[in-house]
This record gives C-alpha cells, sequence and structure tokens, in this order.
C-alpha cells in the first residue's frame, strides 16, 4: 500500500516517497541519521515537522535576544537610560494593540483586555511543540522494543542490498527472510488459559486482543502509533488556539480570505507591528504612567512562522488522518492481506490456482505471517521497494511450501505405520 498516497510519480513511487527520498537525504547530508521502522507520514510528524519547529524556535530567538526585539517612541525629555528602560520594561511586560482609527481607553483595565501576551514566549513554545510532536515518537520505540524483532535493522539491512552485487544481494535477502522466519515460528500461540481458541479468533480479526502470540502486536502498536500522532495534531491546534488567544484555529481562513478580497492580510491585529505600552515610573512619593507607542520587529518573523505552521498543522492532520484510514484497511482487512501476497507471488510465479494452492497460501497468510509478518514486509516494501519485498516474500514462501510438505509427509508416515 506504500505510504498512503495514491497518486504515483513517473517511476513506480508515491510523492511521499519521493518527498522522503528528499528530505531524508538533505537530513542525512547535516548528519541527521535516518530511521527505517515507519513511513514516511510518521515520519513527516516525528522528524520533519521537529525540524521545522527548531529551525523556527532559533530564528525567531535569535531576532530576540540578538537584534532589537521592541523599540518605543519616549518624549524628547527621556533621556538615553529612560529609553533603555521603556524599551526594557514594555518588552518584559505586556503591550496591547488598538486599531490606529480607535480611540484609546481611559480605563487601565479595558486596555489590559487587548494586551498580547504571547510574544516572548515564542521560542518555548515552539519548543513544547516539537516535544509534543517526539512523544509519540518515544511511546512508539519503548512498545516496539518488545516485539521480538528490530524493524529499523532489518529496513536498514533491505535498504542496502540495492547496492550489492547480485551475490551478495541474494545471500543478505536469504538472511533477512531466515531471521523473519525465525521470528515468525518464535510467535506461535498459547494454547494456555481461558478460551484458547476464541482468543485466538478473536485476534485474528480485531485489535481487542493483541500480542506476539496473537500475531498482531506490531500492527496494533503501529497503530496506536497513528492514532496517537492524529490526536496529537488535533490537540495542537487548540493549544496553538488558547496560546495565541485570538481564534487561531481560523487563521488560515483569515488569510485565504483577505488574499481573496485583495485586502492587505499583513496588518494582522493578531501580530501587530505598532502596539501601546503603559508603563509607570515612581519618584519619591510621585508616581507618573505613562503610556507610549511601540514597534515590535519580532511580530515580523512570527506572522510568517505562524502562518506556515498553521497549513503545515491542518496538513499533518488531513496526512495522518488519511494514513490511520489507509492503514486500518491494508491491515485490519484480511482479504487485502490476502490480495497483498498474491500479487507478489504472481510476480515470482510462485502462484497456482489449484486447491491445495490456495490452501497452502491461506495457511500462509493466516497462520504463518499474520498480520504482523504483513506489516514488516509492508514496512520493507515503504523503506526499500518493492522489488526487495518481492524477493524477501518469495524465499519465505519457499521455506514454509518445504516445511509444509515435510509436515505433510510426516503426517502421511504416521497414519501409514497406525494402519499397519
Amino acid at each position: 500500500m506504500g505510504n498512503g498516497l495514491c497518486v504515483e510519480t513517473g517511476s513506480n513511487m508515491t510523492i511521499f516517497d519521493w518527498l522522503d527520498h528528499v528530505l531524508g537525504t538533505a537530513g542525512q547530508a547535516v548528519g541527521i541519521r535516518g530511521t527505517y521502522d515507519d513511513d514516511f507520514i510518521d515520519r513527516l510528524n516525528h522528524k520533519y515537522t521537529v525540524m521545522l519547529l527548531v529551525i523556527f524556535t532559533v530564528i525567531v530567538s535569535t531576532s530576540q535576544y540578538v537584534g532589537d526585539p521592541i523599540e518605543c517612541w519616549c518624549p524628547t525629555d527621556f533621556t538615553e537610560n529612560r529609553v533603555d528602560y521603556t524599551n526594557f520594561v514594555c518588552w518584559v511586560s505586556n503591550t496591547y494593540y488598538i486599531p490606529m482609527q480607535n480611540q484609546i481607553p481611559a480605563q487601565y483595565d479595558q486596555r489590559r483586555e487587548q494586551e498580547l501576551t504571547y510574544y516572548q514566549w515564542v521560542p518555548l513554545i515552539l519548543l513544547v511543540c516539537s516535544m509534543f510532536y517526539k512523544v509519540p515518537r518515544l511511546i512508539y520505540k519503548v512498545l516496539n522494543s518488545y516485539s521480538g524483532i528490530s524493524i529499523d535493522k532489518i529496513n536498514g539491512m533491505a535498504r542496502d542490498t540495492q547496492y550489492l552485487a547480485p551475490e551478495e544481494r541474494e545471500k543478505k535477502l536469504k538472511h533477512i527472510s531466515k531471521y523473519m522466519g525465525q521470528w515468525l515460528k518464535s510467535a506461535s500461540p498459547h494454547r494456555a488459559g481461558l478460551c484458547p481458541n476464541l482468543r485466538t479468533q478473536i485476534g485474528n480479526v480485531c485489535f481487542f486482543l493483541c500480542g506476539r502470540h496473537f500475531g498482531n502486536y506490531l500492527t496494533t502498536v503501529a497503530m496506536v502509533y497513528k492514532i496517537l500522532f492524529l490526536v496529537n495534531s488535533i490537540v495542537m491546534m487548540y493549544l496553538m488556539n488558547s496560546f495565541m488567544g485570538s481564534k487561531y484555529s481560523v487563521y488560515g481562513f483569515e488569510v485565504l480570505n483577505s488574499l481573496y478580497e485583495g485586502e492587505d492580510w499583513t496588518y494582522s491585529p493578531r501580530f501587530p507591528r505598532v502596539t501601546l505600552c503603559d508603563f509607570e515610573i515612581r519618584q519619591m512619593t510621585n508616581l507618573q504612567r505613562w503610556t507610549v507607542q511601540c514597534v515590535l520587529p519580532v511580530n515580523l518573523f512570527n506572522e510568517k512562522i505562524f502562518i506556515f505552521l498553521w497549513f503545515w498543522m491542518v496538513f499533518i492532520a488531513i496526512a495522518n488522518g488519511f494514513g490511520c484510514l489507509t492503514n486500518l484497511y491494508g491491515y485490519l482487512l484480511p482479504h487485502h492481506r490476502r490480495s497483498y501476497i498474491r500479487k507478489y507471488l504472481k510476480i515470482n510465479d510462485l502462484h497456482k490456482k489449484t486447491d491445495s494452492d490456495r490452501r497452502i497460501r491461506a495457511d500462509f497468510v493466516k497462520d504463518f505471517l499474520k498480520q504482523d509478518g504483513i506489516f514488516v514486509l509492508r514496512q520493507i516494501s515503504n523503506n526499500a521497494n518493492d522489488v526487495i519485498a518481492s524477493e524477501v516474500i518469495k524465499y519465505l514462501y519457499r521455506d514454509f511450501l518445504e516445511r509444509y510438505k515435510q509436515s505433510a509427509d510426516d503426517n502421511s508416515n504416521i497414519e501409514n505405520a497406525d494402519s499397519v
């Protein structure tokens, strides 16, 4: 099923595969190691989104702590020290935004209702967002460690075989299939406990019961992984909305509407360049209140960053929803698992239409590979290519046929001995 998107490029790569190749190459160029135990939509969350958020954090932090984040228009009788003090106090306290055509409210409480409380905390908020996009990945790594197999290493070896000589490539692929075969045999179901047959049947068709011995542990972990990313992307929109305090959830629609109407969307009340600041100066028993007009150059960066983040988060949420649906279809439905294996057996001329061959294929998919085996094969296809996955399936099926025939011969010998 690939990485999910059904539109394909000129080769046999999906758009997601092509983007993963480009972005993955860029990441390796700067020393970021690639991971091969999930698909591109997952990496879009925990890798590329985190990279973007860290880059934005550096940009905003630089503009805040290296440049001048705020400049206030002070009265002419202010000395240089007073001007510096005004800039500092207006930065650490919150400014507020009143449009130029509106009158400044006389009551200070009404002014505080218009305060902008976010811009000092933008770097920290971006780092917290990047942490949220990493949490599902950490959970997945912990749960995946109990599966009994290293998908990352298998997919890494499968990718490396693309650059080997034919003899070395065949040897490596046989090693991968042997390793997978041993892992699949070790996951045979336990027959102890309450209603073992019923539990096995339930485990074959749904996720209510899961585990290595049901053959659906990795599949269940992968679904939880994707659901966590989907929930995270939705929660992040609401967190941003609370942080900005200005209906951030519809911000992108407002920008698009302004562009459509021909309005100047750069003068947004959400990220104003010109604000007002109230502060007090105490001189003995005299308390002087000042209202000055300030400019926030940092909002030039904040506005562009949060516009991009809004569209990016919407895209991520849609991609995560699409990934959940395609994985439910690919991993949960038995007929799709059978058709997936049948496709590769046809490629390798191992598909026959006899009744006995159908039974063998059904046993191969249902009792040997199970959901987890097909999950690993799909990961090989996603992270290496379909040719490598086809070769691994070929070797697995040939080994299974040998054991199947040997088992049939042994049973026949036992029956003949009993008849004698």
